[in-house]
């Protein structure tokens, strides 16, 4: 059984510093089954995605004291937050966040550009058939002489009104605009998604977690489900996202020694 840790902040996120202390906390989450080397060089992804790839021992967590399990968040808050105030955090968050970045449209040309290049290849590729076709038998040549008047007729028809023409360059020049708007809206995305401080993503998962968390019903009554499970009595408790039943399993205890944590850290980010 698995105590599984989905949002950035319930079963760890920072950590107190290095040395004894940081050797104490790694001990303290080997005990419940967390391996930090592997942890760490995914923690900038972790930050990104707002999930960390976490997963206690639900055993050991449920059969331990409430002390034991509040020492736990602790250890793993400090641990996690120590990583991220870390050179190596930093260098790993920059590189997905450069790699992240959208690319801008390739140019393509004027639309009077693109209408030429659309000629060109019309013809380049009428011409080719043409070849093609030659190479065929006498009764081969008769049968692909409908498609190759076709092709003659709608170049000439791209070639010669000016109606055609306009509508295709007005086309391009949409699609243009198209192009550039999404690019926009990318970089603003990315943006949110990747600001230039990670600190201020942090801070983001951090009140995130203070939201979700601010309301469990810690006392909620659970009865029998279906299919062997249980469930919550009340349906609004119900109704409630993983990430808050999460919080509830967890118990009272620990929670609110992750909220006081996730607190102070984000208290000290926004001093900076």
């Amino acid at each position: 059984m698995q105590l599984r840790m989905k949002r950035f902040v319930l079963a760890g996120l920072a950590v107190v510093g290095a040395g004894t202390a940081l050797v104490v906390a790694q001990n303290s989450l080997s005990e419940f089954g967390i391996n930090t080397d592997q942890l760490k060089p995914r923690l900038a992804r972790a930050v990104v995605d707002g999930y960390i790839p976490m997963y206690a021992n639900g055993q050991q967590y449920h059969a331990a004291t409430p002390a034991a399990r509040v020492a736990f968040v602790k250890s793993t808050l400090s641990w996690i937050k120590s990583c991220t105030e870390s050179p190596a955090f930093r260098a790993d968050y920059d590189k997905q966040r450069a790699a992240a970045k959208p690319t801008p449209p390739k140019p393509a040309g004027t639309p009077d550009d693109q209408y030429a290049k659309q000629l060109a290849e019309q013809r380049k590729s009428l011409e080719e058939m043409k070849k093609n076709v030659a190479q065929m038998s006498p009764e081969m040549q008769k049968q692909m002489q409908p498609a190759i008047q076709a092709m003659e007729a709608n170049l000439q028809q791209t070639a010669n009104n000016p109606q055609m023409s306009a509508m295709m360059k007005q086309g391009y020049a949409q699609q243009a605009q198209t192009d550039q708007k999404n690019y926009e809206k990318s970089l603003q995305d990315y943006g949110t998604r990747y600001p230039a401080d990670p600190k201020v993503l942090i801070a983001s998962r951090l009140r995130q977690f203070l939201d979700l968390s601010n309301d469990v019903a810690f006392d909620a009554r659970l009865i029998p489900g279906s299919g062997g499970k249980i469930k919550f009595a009340d349906p609004r408790y119900e109704a409630k996202s993983s990430e808050w039943k999460l919080c509830y399993r967890a118990g009272k205890e620990p929670v609110e020694a992750a909220r006081t944590f996730a607190m102070d850290w984000l208290r000290q980010i926004e001093r900076k």
